[in-house]
């Protein structure tokens, strides 16, 4: 199925001598919004957030979709981002330079007077509209933060300095975890993490990157975003339970523009790639259109299964490449039917093993019960892993913390045992399947210690 972030060429707009790259994403095809609607949005991305790693991320696919929805959407990515042209004059304000390359966008794009909806930390948004006050319609500022003070501020001081730590890479420990503390929700994921790592270095180099954050900090020490000169209709989302910009940083930034509009969002995890991007993207649609405009849902709760053929390399290398092939032939066979009839979809296979998602604890149960008992009658014996957990949807694939987790309970598994996370037992009738306990064990690249729990009497 094809959606907003895979359409649209690369295209460039001209601020002066720079060159800035920028997409045009006009939503989903067959998707919710009415080609007859003339919204138009651009975005304006956080840090070093290049536009071409954000479908990468599941929830900043989901971003993408859930704005092109609304909207014609236009990203962009600003001078020494991504695929952009470099930055080349330090000493005029960054901020400013950024809000021209704003500028230069709409007009490329041929935009009227289109919503800007800016999750920078650095008041890009904020800037263009004080410079440009009838280049663009309204204002969507996720928790938004007042300019550094030549005074100090000890949010701002512990705030930056966690950004240099993250820029130069240089980790900063425990006490400057920027990742954590933005994120608590999805820091614990190692794809996401993996993800923020790709997206960092695809967006700057550490020495740019660092040198943006001392040159934006001493630059807007000198020249604050002036928040009462902004005169368009702005609303203002802040996230209270997010830490990383305090609920009365983000209200006093509020507070300052005439008229901005004040919404709390649920959820505990900063900027646009947090977990809860639906209620984002439901105030900025209410805020835009008057109504709730969302893509399809990508994250559900369900059951994944790993399965794994024991000793397969010693199996394969006595059997040889041509029998081998004929008995993983067999083990697919049986494990699609087996997932089939308990009303799941194998997602992959994975060589000599598969992963499938089913709707309950008990139909992965039943189904890694049939898979064990059609391959021992061939005399070959398997290990499973089943956890219950959300998941992300991702066309064919599934990602998330939750398949990992269900891949590390397969790895502690014995031979011919079916083994399940503790969130199994608790919604499993329990006159028809009973768990032993096998202890609590550390599952790697995964926090904390799991109890884990044989499964007896599947099916």
């Amino acid at each position: 199925m094809s959606d907003a972030r895979d359409g649209g060429e690369v295209r460039y707009a001209r601020s002066g001598d720079t060159h800035v790259a920028y997409r045009v994403l006009d939503g989903p095809v067959g998707g919710a919004r009415d080609p007859a609607d003339d919204v138009e949005i651009v975005m304006v991305s956080g840090f070093n957030f290049p536009f071409e790693t954000l479908p990468e991320d599941p929830v900043g696919a989901r971003l993408l979709d859930g704005l092109a929805a609304i909207g014609r959407t236009v990203v962009f990515d600003r001078r020494g981002i991504g695929l952009s042209d470099p930055i080349t004059d330090w000493d005029r304000p960054l901020v400013d330079q950024w809000s021209d390359d704003l500028a230069a966008v709409i007009e490329a794009a041929c935009l009227t007077r289109p919503v800007v909806f800016a999750w920078d930390v650095f008041g890009v948004a904020r800037r263009f509209a004080i410079r440009f006050p009838d280049r663009c319609d309204r204002l969507v500022l996720l928790t938004p933060a007042p300019s550094p003070s030549r005074d100090g501020d000890e949010w701002h001081d512990e705030f930056w300095d966690a950004m240099r730590h993250v820029t130069t890479g240089d980790g900063g420990g425990d006490e400057v975890d920027l990742i954590g503390w933005s994120f608590p929700t999805r820091a614990r994921d190692p794809e996401f993490r993996a993800w923020l790592e790709r997206a960092g270095r695809a967006g700057a180099s550490p020495a740019t990157a660092s040198r943006m954050i001392e040159a934006v900090y001493e630059q807007l020490r000198s020249c604050p975003i002036e928040h009462h000169l902004v005169r368009t209709p702005t609303l203002v989302l802040a996230r209270p339970r997010n830490q990383t910009r305090p609920h009365e940083v983000v209200r006093r930034v509020a507070g300052s523009i005439d008229g901005a509009m004040l919404v709390d969002l649920p959820g505990d995890d900063d900027l646009a790639i947090g977990a809860d991007v639906d209620a984002l993207l439901a105030e900025i649609a209410r805020f835009v259109t008057g109504e709730v405009r969302l893509p399809p849902p990508t994250r559900t709760l369900c059951a994944v299964l790993f399965t794994d053929l024991v000793s397969s390399t010693e199996r394969a290398a006595a059997a040889g490449d041509e029998r081998w092939r004929r008995v993983l032939d067999r083990h697919d066979a049986a494990a699609a039917r087996a997932v089939g009839r308990a009303g799941g979809r194998v997602v992959k296979t994975t060589g000599d093993g598969i992963l499938a998602v089913l709707p309950t604890a008990t139909a992965a149960l039943a189904a890694a019960a049939e898979i064990r008992g059609s391959l021992l009658a061939e005399g070959l014996e398997i290990r499973a892993g089943v956890h219950v957990a959300e998941i992300e949807h991702r066309d064919d694939d599934i990602a998330g913390l939750g398949v990992h987790v269900a891949a590390r309970v397969m790895a502690k598994a014995a031979s011919g045992e079916i083994l399940v996370s503790a969130t199994v037992p608790t919604i499993v009738d329990p006159t028809t399947h009973t768990f032993t306990p096998r202890g609590r064990h550390a599952l790697k690249g995964v926090p904390g210690d799991w109890d884990l729990y044989a499964a007896e009497g599947a099916g």
